[in-house]
């Protein structure tokens, strides 16, 4: 053990309430721990599901490059992120970063000076870059969720692999050694009381 046992009764009442201490967090930890697992599941089948759409709709829009080409200095205009708009929730006591979604610029245009597609490409570009931004935070989300579930994780390996069986050590030691003093102090007080009796005989013969 990395302290030194004072081995008391005090020491021992110490040592139980430590030991019911760390058993009473145990299943708080555990149960943290499994959300933390729930919440990377969650998050990762999302991820796996928006990277999915994403590529279908990067495929999508390579079919139309000549158009792209044609609309690329105009276009830029229209595909400008303004504010990716996000908030924080919380999970177990971790901050987790949440996607709503993208905000663009939207500058004023023609719709006699722009080809009849022109809406439906930047709809589907604005599309393209809002799931590169939603799986960016994705991304963040089971990060943050992933460095909670390993931080509980050892803590719980701590309680399980030393604080509760060093407790459970020091209260075996310090618990043997109390016996033992007991046990010693009723030898001493026998041996005390025979020798007493002995001596009071003598008195009595002599």
């Amino acid at each position: 053990m990395s302290e030194r046992i004072k081995l008391n009764k005090v020491s021992l009442r110490g040592q139980k309430q430590r030991l019911a201490m760390y058993r009473r967090f145990l299943p708080a930890l555990e149960a943290r721990k499994q959300q933390f697992l729930m919440q990377l599941a969650l998050v990762r089948r999302q991820i796996a599901d928006q990277e999915a759409s994403l590529q279908a709709l990067i495929q999508e829009i390579g079919l139309w490059s000549p158009l792209l080409w044609d609309m690329g200095p105009l276009l830029r205009y229209f595909i400008e992120i303004r504010e990716v708009k996000a908030s924080v929730r919380n999970v177990a006591g971790l901050k987790v970063p949440q996607f709503h979604g993208v905000d663009f610029a939207d500058p004023p245009y023609s719709l006699f000076a722009t080809p009849i597609s022109f809406e439906e490409v930047v709809r589907k570009l604005r599309e393209t870059i809002g799931l590169r931004e939603a799986i960016r935070m994705l991304r963040e989300q089971e990060r943050v969720l992933f460095e909670g579930f390993r931080k509980t994780s050892q803590r719980i390996n701590l309680y399980e692999q030393r604080l509760i069986p060093d407790c459970r050590e020091a209260i075996r030691k310090i618990t043997v050694y109390l016996q033992d003093q007991q046990a010693a102090a009723v030898g001493v007080a026998k041996v005390a009381k025979r020798m007493s009796e002995a001596a009071l005989k003598g008195i009595g013969v002599s």
